[in-house]
């Protein structure tokens, strides 16, 4: 499988759900909080993505993806859909989607740079990377999503001069 391949798949997934889309778009618009904070910069983050997804020609250079990771990321992302919010499938096929795009395609975090996750935990842009305080604490963790994500851990703020 190639990132085009997957970027292909990603927009038909998107495209069964379009109520739920427009759904979004409209809340967006309601919902300008200022300045957005937790919740609210993760769903402005996902709808950004959405559009990069949506507005996207190609994927370019295209690359080889594995196929068995993608899939375990995707059962990943449905048992803990399956746990945060039971039988609600629509928001399951957008929030997989978004993930799979961010991991496989964009290479870009599961979460915002510079918001701030639980533990007081953040990911930051460091030159051409990103690092996250919190991926070393869950990185074991079967459950958590941090396995698939492309952030490298790094410090807690007060380690790197140790404090």
């Amino acid at each position: 499988m190639y990132a085009s391949d997957l970027l292909s798949r990603i927009r038909r997934d998107l495209d069964t759900i379009p109520d739920y889309i427009a759904r979004i778009e409209r809340e967006r618009q309601e919902k300008r909080e200022k300045p957005p904070r937790g919740l609210s910069l993760l769903r402005i983050y996902n709808y950004a993505t959405y559009t990069d997804i949506r507005d996207r020609d190609s994927v370019e250079p295209d690359y080889p993806v594995n196929p068995g990771r993608v899939e375990e990321c995707e059962e990943a992302l449905h048992r803990y859909l399956d746990r945060q919010a039971p039988g609600n499938c629509e928001l399951k096929t957008y929030v997989t989607a978004i993930s799979l795009y961010l991991v496989f395609v964009a290479r870009r975090p599961l979460h915002p740079p510079g918001m701030e996750l639980p533990q007081g935990s953040r990911i930051t842009k460091r030159e051409n990377s990103y690092v996250c305080t919190g991926k070393a604490r869950y990185l074991r963790d079967p459950d958590a999503l941090c396995r698939f994500c492309i952030c490298r851990p790094g410090k807690e703020p007060g380690q790197e001069t140790g404090q």
